[in-house]
């Protein structure tokens, strides 16, 4: 592990994670991105959920990466089941 992603582990998953103050579901929710839709799913985040968080981060990250990651929780709640 390089010294950044030591750093950013540390920090993200020792430090943040780790805080009182959000529920765990919490965290997933405002964590989730292309690679967390699943831990979502796994923690009660419905796709209705995950459609309107979604909605709500592109207007602040901008339409590609919206798009992007809605093409990602699509497939994320495929695999999971959550959809048809």
């Amino acid at each position: 592990m390089t010294t950044f992603q030591h750093a950013v582990t540390e920090l993200a998953w020792g430090y943040a994670w780790s805080r009182p103050g959000f529920n765990r579901r919490t965290r997933l929710i405002l964590t989730i991105d292309r690679d967390l839709h699943e831990g979502a799913i796994r923690h009660g985040v419905t796709a209705e959920e995950i459609k309107e968080i979604l909605i709500h981060v592109t207007a602040y990250c901008g339409t590609p990466d919206g798009r992007h990651s809605f093409l990602a929780a699509h497939e994320a709640l495929k695999e999971a089941g959550a959809l048809p």
